[in-house]
């Protein structure tokens, strides 16, 4: 089964931030069930498209954290 664009961008912003599902419905500010709906094939009865507002709120949640992880990791490198 080939994944969606949908379904890899959240699938590795899941793997990225290391949450749950669940949890990464609460940080972003989406509906657990909404986001079960979002991760489903396009093919489902179920699937719903991604809102931009939910996107984009994903989206800094990864943003977010990758300058966390990066200055860490120079912190304790210098």
């Amino acid at each position: 089964m080939d994944e969606s664009e949908q379904q890899a961008f959240l699938r590795q912003a899941k793997e990225t931030l290391g949450l749950t599902w669940d949890d990464l419905a609460r940080a972003s500010g989406i509906a657990p069930r909404a986001l079960k709906t979002y991760r489903m094939p396009e093919t489902s009865k179920d699937f719903r498209a991604l809102p931009g507002l939910a996107r984009a709120a994903i989206e800094r949640l990864v943003s977010d954290r990758k300058p966390a992880r990066n200055s860490k990791t120079g912190s304790n490198g210098a």
